[in-house]
């Protein structure tokens, strides 16, 4: 099917995942539950590496505590961050449906419990909860939409309201658990930039910032300044 080619490249293999406990549904709620019930979790080590570019995908992951970042590399070596994932997202489930072999890796970033999720294991859950189909397809939409909202923003947004766009999406209770460097290999833009853009809008403001924490403090600046 075509949309399953989509997900390869719109799934959690490339943007940013969808965190399932942000969805603000009781379904939702419910899916989190059924995903964190699941008996085959395993753990890993800060630094370790979940999965691999290239390799076939027979899982894919619900994160269940810590943060992964997921990344590609090069031809040449080179790395290049995607996203970071924190509890309650769903990653690489776009080479999972898709058969295909994976467009990026995943390394824990923090001590992390992953649960594995197989085709057996995905197909007895889809009999027991025939709702969860659904919903995890809508999740997938999702993040459709999010890659053209991403893709919108790299176009034609300057580098500020990149940045404001990228606090807004990935907030959570106010607080925005990126560092630096990942909203910079995020939104395309110089480390240096990005401390300059998050020291203005302190300076206004607009966010407050401790180490590797923002607290966003005037979300509707930010809201008007990521549609400039």
């Amino acid at each position: 099917m075509l949309f399953l080619r989509y997900l390869r490249i719109f799934g959690g293999e490339v943007l940013q995942g969808v965190n399932l406990s942000h969805s603000g549904t009781e379904t939702k709620k419910d899916m989190q539950e059924i995903f964190e019930s699941l008996g085959t979790v395993r753990s890993f080590a800060k630094g370790e590496i979940i999965y691999r570019q290239g390799d076939f995908a027979s899982t894919f992951c619900y994160l269940k505590n810590g943060r992964v970042s997921v990344f590609m590399t090069s031809i040449d070596g080179m790395e290049k961050t995607l996203n970071t994932a924190s509890k309650g997202e769903l990653l690489g489930e776009g080479a999972f449906f898709d058969k295909k072999p994976r467009v990026s890796s995943a390394r824990a970033v923090t001590n992390c419990e992953v649960v594995m999720i197989d085709e057996q294991t995905l197909t007895n859950l889809f009999t027991k909860h025939p709702k969860l189909a659904f919903e995890l397809l809508e999740i997938l939409s999702n993040r459709i939409r999010l890659l053209s909202a991403q893709l919108d923003s790299m176009t034609f947004l300057q580098a500020d309201a990149r940045i404001a766009r990228l606090l807004l999406q990935s907030e959570k209770d106010g607080r925005v658990a990126l560092t630096h460097e990942e909203i910079a290999a995020a939104v395309g833009v110089s480390r240096v930039t990005v401390s300059k853009t998050l020291g203005k809008f302190s300076a206004n403001g607009d966010i407050s910032t401790a180490y590797r924490k923002i607290v966003i403090k005037n979300r509707d600046r930010l809201e008007e300044m990521s549609e400039m």
